[in-house]
């Protein structure tokens, strides 16, 4: 008897919970599934867009030939690091290599190194000087950026400075765009501003023109910073919104 008696209330139970939802569902406004269903197609149109945006992106800068020049290479090691011994050349190439990737993933330009590897660009400084502006001549290029790192006697000395010369009226423009798009990321750096210097890439190049010292060799602080992933991305990808602010504008 009290079996049956459980089995009835369950019944009921179940009964009554079917009739309050059918009344629930009917009470529903047509107006609330339209908003889910809204939101849905939101969401697909938001997915086409960020592709057709990225789509757009990858053909920004589209004919632009753009030059980066990894500073130093073979013998010439460049400056070492009196911390950690780290060597210029090295530090060079891998945020010019990361500048040519994030480049060639956000724009339609070409892009070309000078070295891709640990190479000597010529027997003498001069002749590989020489070099690099050759290789910007024959590509016909659109833009410059050589990548550096520094050093100093005086071990505090520290930061990053854009250098360019005034042989090319737009290259002062763009080294400050480049400055100031680097301090725009968290990267704890001291800001050395940019720099008028007659360095043999700039003042014989073509196309406007700028040498990045991202740093001091001489400086622990520095040293450390420059042999961060972190730091390395950061600044590739300012150096790239650099590029494109300048060339798009």
């Amino acid at each position: 008897m009290k079996k049956k008696s459980l089995k009835y209330v369950l019944a009921t139970l179940i009964g009554v919970s079917l009739v309050i939802l059918v009344c629930l569902m009917d009470k529903i406004d047509i107006k609330d599934v339209e908003i889910l269903k809204t939101g849905n197609n939101t969401l697909s149109s938001h997915t086409v867009d960020s592709n057709s945006r990225d789509s757009k992106t990858v053909n920004l800068l589209n004919g632009k030939t753009i030059v980066i020049d990894p500073g130093h290479g073979g013998v010439d090691g460049g400056t070492i690091g009196l911390s950690y011994g780290t060597i210029e050349k090295e530090v060079n190439l891998t945020v010019a290599q990361t500048i040519k990737q994030q480049l060639e993933e956000r724009t339609g330009a070409t892009i070309i190194l000078t070295r891709d590897k640990d190479i000597d660009l010529g027997n003498t400084q001069k002749e590989a000087l020489r070099k690099r502006i050759q290789i910007a001549e024959k590509a016909s290029a659109d833009l410059y950026i050589s990548i550096h790192h520094d050093a100093f006697i005086d071990t505090d000395v520290r930061g990053i400075t854009t250098h360019y010369s005034s042989h090319h009226k737009e290259s002062k423009n763009l080294a400050r765009i480049i400055q100031k798009s680097i301090f725009k990321q968290s990267i704890k750096a001291k800001n050395r501003g940019i720099k008028e210097t007659d360095y043999y890439v700039l003042k014989n190049n073509s196309a406007p023109a700028v040498l990045i010292e991202l740093g001091f060799t001489s400086n622990k602080e520095d040293e450390i910073r420059m042999n961060s992933l972190d730091f390395q991305s950061k600044t590739a990808i300012s150096i790239v919104d650099g590029i494109i602010e300048f060339l798009a504008s």
